[in-house]
């Protein structure tokens, strides 16, 4: 509602009526309304609408003006006594509004005393007494009849019967294979095959494991006595460390002395030497070292005249390719354990994401030993990308609803279903990158026609319409018939007149 100049401006909607209208007059504080009507406004397109209007004015002292861009509505509001105007600026620029003439009030009625009396007839002469009893029989004969028709339409319409039938159930369960594929953009109930969406994240960790790999190791160094001979004419000191070896061209043995040994002029001194290299390279025989190493070698000559003994092999625990193998295997079930727990995060709420689809897409390992390197233990760090398969279990359960409609028998309808997801196929199926399978279990009741049980028991007994419906219907239980009047032990003709209730057991 707006105020204009001296006026107040009331702005009408499409559905309003007759007491919107008043409503809005009564609440008008100037005297002065004009009521601005939408082009597709249904009240005030009739006469009776503008005179209602009118008097409503007239007896809240308002004058009342209406706006309408129809020209035909225009003519129809002036003709009922109340002024109109093609738009609220011509309404404004008007000073006064023009009361157009009211049509003439036709005259009311005249009383039933003014009217003329009528010229009574003659008065009737007077019937043989047999005709008169004929009347009252023939007028005993229609009361009696139309006594009957009512009693008749009575019985038809009266009665009601409310029938509550209990139909016979069946449990279908199946195991449907849903494939699925981040190819597919929609659900295929046919082909069984619905979208999937990958996710995935990069996850990183460590492990170590026992070896159980074997490598032989050389241990121990063989030692023994070796015998300096001095060519020189004076005594020759020979220090620890002097380093002596075999005479074998390709692959000589180096042994060294661990004590100081003075050698005298032109004579002979023992020495204790052991073997550089661990293990049985130096178990080497007698007279075999004959090489003194550096300048020392220009005054002495040596050998062994015993053999070197000492040096020798054993088995231990080494980094083994099968250890190896071990470590990465189990380092990567462990991450896609926490990979799978993690990328629950990544899942929308109606979402669910099998463990089998985890797949690694790219990794990157690095161990703290080599391959046969003697060691206990043996550590690995890895990371991974891995990746899943992101489903909508409500499309799963779609295309299982699907299968469990086609394998209901003949004549019944499913009104409770429940699934449940379960593992993956080893192998997909139809167009899917993977298949899964789902468990859909449904309860079937048989289908009743209310239309045709209320054909089958109308107008029957309550006896007969019991046994009727157990023969011609599919029940659990007897059916329960309830009839009103409870003393009329008939049911109802009228189909109109029987409530079938179906009521599957819950």
């Amino acid at each position: 509602m707006k105020r204009g100049a001296g006026m107040e401006i009331i702005h009408l909607l499409e559905d309003d009526d007759l007491a919107a209208v008043r409503e809005r007059l009564n609440r008008a504080a100037n005297g002065r309304v004009l009521l601005v009507l939408p082009w597709d406004a249904r009240f005030l397109s009739d006469a009776l609408d503008v005179d209602l209007v009118r008097r409503e004015a007239e007896r809240l002292g308002l004058e009342v003006a209406v706006v309408s861009e129809d020209p035909d509505r225009r003519v129809l509001i002036r003709g009922g006594g109340l002024p109109a105007f093609a738009s609220v600026e011509r309404a404004q620029e008007a000073r006064r509004w023009p009361r157009p003439e009211r049509p003439p009030l036709e005259p009311p009625p005249s009383a039933w005393w003014e009217e003329p009396l009528p010229i009574l007839p003659p008065p009737a002469r007077v019937l043989p007494p047999w005709v008169q009893h004929a009347r009252l029989g023939a007028r005993l004969l229609v009361f009696l009849a139309t006594l009957f028709l009512l009693l008749a339409a009575a019985y038809i319409i009266v009665p009601q019967a409310t029938i509550t039938l209990l139909p016979t159930d069946q449990t279908v369960s199946l195991i449907v294979p849903v494939s699925a594929s981040r190819d597919s953009e929609s659900v295929d109930t046919e082909a069984r095959l619905i979208p999937a969406r990958r996710v995935g994240d990069y996850f990183e960790g460590n492990i170590e494991v026992e070896t159980t790999g074997s490598a032989p190791y050389q241990s121990g160094r063989a030692s023994g006595t070796v015998l300096f001979a001095n060519l020189l004419g004076q005594d020759v000191t020979v220090p620890v460390g002097t380093l002596l070896r075999t005479s074998a061209a390709s692959f000589p043995v180096r042994f060294v002395t661990t004590q100081e040994v003075v050698v005298p002029a032109f004579g002979q001194a023992p020495a204790p030497v052991e073997a550089l290299e661990d293990g049985p390279v130096g178990n080497v025989g007698a007279n075999l070292i004959n090489q003194v190493e550096g300048v020392a070698g220009l005054a002495l000559r040596v050998t062994n005249p015993e053999p070197m003994r000492g040096g020798s092999t054993q088995d231990v625990r080494a980094i083994s390719q099968e250890d190896m193998d071990r470590a990465r295997e189990l380092l990567t079930e462990q991450l896609l354990g926490e990979a799978y727990q993690a990328l629950q995060g990544y899942l929308e709420p109606t979402e669910f994401m099998s463990q089998a689809s985890l797949t690694v897409q790219s990794s990157s390992a690095s161990y703290n030993r080599f391959l046969n390197e003697r060691a206990d233990r043996l550590g690995l760090y890895m990371q991974l990308l891995i990746t899943g398969e992101a489903i909508d279990r409500d499309n799963a359960e779609t295309v299982a609803y699907a299968a469990l409609l086609q394998r209901l028998p003949d004549g019944y309808t499913l009104i409770e279903s429940d699934f449940e997801i379960g593992e993956m196929a080893e192998e997909p199926q139809a167009n899917g990158e993977f298949t899964f399978y789902v468990t859909a279990t449904g309860r079937a009741v048989a289908e009743i026609d209310p239309a045709a049980v209320r054909q089958t028991v109308r107008g029957r007994s309550l006896a007969e319409a019991q046994a009727r419906l157990g023969a011609e219907f599919p029940l659990a239980a007897p059916p329960v018939i309830r009839i009103w009047p409870d003393w009329l032990r008939r049911l109802p003709v009228l189909p109109l007149r029987i409530d079938v209730q179906v009521a599957p057991e819950r």
